[in-house]
């Protein structure tokens, strides 16, 4: 049931989502403080592992040192060069491509080419800059800032939710692409059921009847939960997830932590999804996704595993690019509305977010903003 029965304001206006200074103030109060999902265990698996990334105009470096991750700027402190241009690859040694400087596993200096070129040695200003980085489950999280909550903190009472990705579930594929479109186009449409009719009507086909959906509102995360249709796809992967040693729930969750981390499951999967602003009108949305595995090793258990993952990934992929599909358009209408907006009972999520975005970017160079209803006025809009 949706907690909401009327209809409710469209609190950020069209500007929200083009103006620079807006972005400005989105990326210093809401993506700096944050957590990151970037990566899968599986994706730095061995010793000597790297992958690389840009996240939030910051190029980062993720490797693996004997079993252990550190995630470090991907900049030398020599001439300023990237330590390596590869999206992902396995090296020995951290060593810079320009000049070979190597580093240690702390960011300091190893073997540094012609090192007597370099008397006296600077030691303090010859290190890599360090990101925290921490794990939940199999997923490798990063955060930019210095201080602040420790990612348990961060992810609070989702925590052990999902640690769920690994364990019985294994890293299928990870795959991001960049959108021209604010990267709340993104988020907003992935917290409403209400578009699925009109975008998705070859996977998800249509959206869940009231009765059978069920919205969490908090200020820190929203969630939905609903129990897919029983039709023959649905009961036929029961019957795999069986095979596989697991119960079946039969439940569909989707949580989203505030403010771009996307958390999504179905007994057969579990997918974790982000979206990184890279500018006021651009965004990179990433999918890092886990089939079941389960926990019976007979060759039937590993057979309807390969499939399963075969087809869950594709159908997940389809999903993205139908979605991936309208997001332009829908910036585009931004950029020459005249409208107010408004938002529906099934897209109450959205009310959440969007309180959580004007309420978390106040400050000096706040912009003139619409009024925002006091939690009491909520049901009252009518």
């Amino acid at each position: 049931m949706f907690t909401n029965q009327h209809h409710l304001r469209h609190l950020l206006r069209p500007e929200h989502y083009t103006s620079e200074d807006q972005y400005r103030l989105e990326l210093r109060h809401l993506f700096k403080p944050a957590w990151h999902p970037v990566a899968a265990r599986a994706e730095v698996a061995r010793p000597g592992d790297f992958l690389t990334l840009d996240l939030l105009e910051t190029p980062i470096l993720v490797r693996n040192f004997d079993g252990e991750l550190r995630a470090f700027l991907n900049v030398c402190p020599h001439r300023h060069s990237r330590l390596t241009d590869k999206r992902k690859g396995n090296a020995a040694k951290l060593r810079c491509q320009y000049h070979g400087w190597e580093f240690t596993k702390e960011g300091g200096t190893g073997k540094i080419p012609d090192a007597r070129a370099f008397r006296p040695w600077d030691r303090d200003n010859s290190c890599l800059k360090p990101f925290r980085l921490d794990t939940c489950g199999d997923l490798v999280f990063i955060n930019l800032s210095d201080t602040g909550p420790s990612l348990r903190e961060w992810i609070g009472p989702l925590w052990d939710v999902w640690q769920s990705h690994g364990g019985a579930y294994r890293h299928a594929a990870t795959w991001e692409k960049e959108f021209e479109c604010n990267w709340k186009v993104v988020l907003e449409n992935s917290l409403e059921s209400y578009h699925i009719p009109e975008v998705h009507p070859h996977t998800f086909k249509d959206f869940p009847p009231e009765e059978s959906a069920w919205h969490e509102l908090t200020e820190q995360f929203t969630s939905f939960r609903t129990t897919p249709p029983r039709d023959f796809a649905t009961r036929s992967q029961d019957w795999i997830i069986r095979r596989l040693g697991v119960p079946v729930t039969k439940d569909y969750w989707h949580r989203v932590l505030h403010p771009h981390a996307t958390g999504s499951s179905l007994d057969s999967f579990r997918m974790m999804q982000c979206v990184f602003p890279t500018g006021p009108t651009t965004c990179r949305y990433r999918s890092i996704f886990f089939t079941l595995r389960g926990f019976r090793k007979n060759p039937l258990a590993w057979a309807l595993y390969r499939s399963l993952r075969t087809l869950a990934t594709l159908v997940a992929k389809q999903v993205f690019a139908e979605d991936g599909a309208i997001y332009t358009g829908v910036q585009r209408g931004m950029a020459a509305s005249p409208h107010a907006g408004v938002i529906g009972t099934r897209e109450e999520r959205i009310y959440y977010f969007q309180k959580y975005v004007l309420d978390n970017t106040r400050g000096p160079r706040e912009l003139p903003l619409l009024e925002v209803e006091t939690p009491a006025d909520v049901n009252a809009v009518g």
